[in-house]
């Protein structure tokens, strides 16, 4: 494990963000919003929750506990949402940048919420760069599946795509 695959994979994960997002800029604003039995709900408040997890993790990374996770009601309209979604990518990127492979076996303490409270956890800074990609591909995934069910367009997110077009140098 070294750093350079970690930021390869956050590199992958933006790309597959914006991929994925062409195809909900695509909807209309009543499939964007419309109710959704499964997981989080709505295109809208799946994309909002993969966005605000990225920064969930972000903050522990920096020794920040956030109280809650953003929610949708706070982005109502997706220009919103791609602003803070870019803005979330370009800390991570630039985090990623100030790190070494040592840097990767760090200790990252912070607090879990829970529905009573909260319980102090912690991982290795890998395992929480892990964590944030594993989160936004099973979101992403959830995501593609609520754009096929209101009418929306999907598309594949297997890394070999990115590996296509981004080769590593």
């Amino acid at each position: 494990m070294n750093l350079h695959y970690f930021q390869r994979m956050f590199a992958y994960n933006d790309w597959m963000n914006r991929r994925v997002w062409a195809a909900v800029i695509d909807l209309s604003d009543e499939q964007f919003t419309q109710p959704n039995a499964y997981s989080i709900g709505s295109v809208h408040r799946q994309v909002v929750h993969t966005m605000a997890v990225e920064l969930l993790w972000y903050s522990r990374a920096h020794g920040i506990n956030p109280e809650s996770l953003p929610k949708a009601d706070a982005y109502p309209t997706r220009d919103l949402i791609r602003a803070r979604w870019d803005e979330i990518g370009r800390d991570w990127h630039a985090y990623l940048a100030t790190l070494s492979d040592g840097d990767l076996t760090r200790w990252i303490e912070y607090q879990y919420i829970t529905k009573t409270g909260t319980e102090p956890r912690r991982m290795r800074l890998w395992e929480v760069l892990t964590q944030t990609l594993n989160h936004s591909t099973d979101h992403r995934a959830q995501i593609l599946a609520a754009l096929h069910a209101v009418g929306g367009r999907t598309l594949e997110q297997d890394y070999t795509l990115y590996t296509w077009d981004h080769p590593d140098e």
